[in-house]
């Protein structure tokens, strides 16, 4: 999801059903940022994560066939291109924890 489609989302939730919580997280290390918007929403209470991370150019593993040697996995990340991976959760009651859904089964 492109940045502006996430932002008139995010409007929009907040229009038509305010918010409960809304937080943004980086991670640095990862060159990760997670966005969670939470909300009342018709289905009961709503969680939408957004993760953004740089794609994965290219996997390098250096080895060695000895016995007992360690194994190096290094990725080269892009530094202008990013995946945009959005999570949709609803909440349990009876578990009382979040429970991933499909985006599918919203209309249901």
């Amino acid at each position: 999801m492109y940045q502006r489609k996430w932002e008139n989302l995010v409007d929009q939730i907040e229009r038509v059903f305010g918010f409960i919580d809304h937080t943004t997280e980086e991670y640095p290390g990862r060159r990760l940022t997670v966005e969670t918007v939470e909300f009342e929403g018709a289905s009961g209470r709503m969680k939408l994560e957004r993760s953004v991370k740089p794609v994965v150019l290219e996997k390098k593993t250096t080895f060695s066939k000895r016995v007992g040697s360690d194994v190096e996995i290094e990725y080269v990340l892009s530094d202008d291109e990013f995946v945009d991976t959005v999570k949709c959760y609803r909440w349990d009651k009876l578990a009382r924890q979040w429970r991933q859904i499909d985006i599918a089964e919203l209309g249901r």
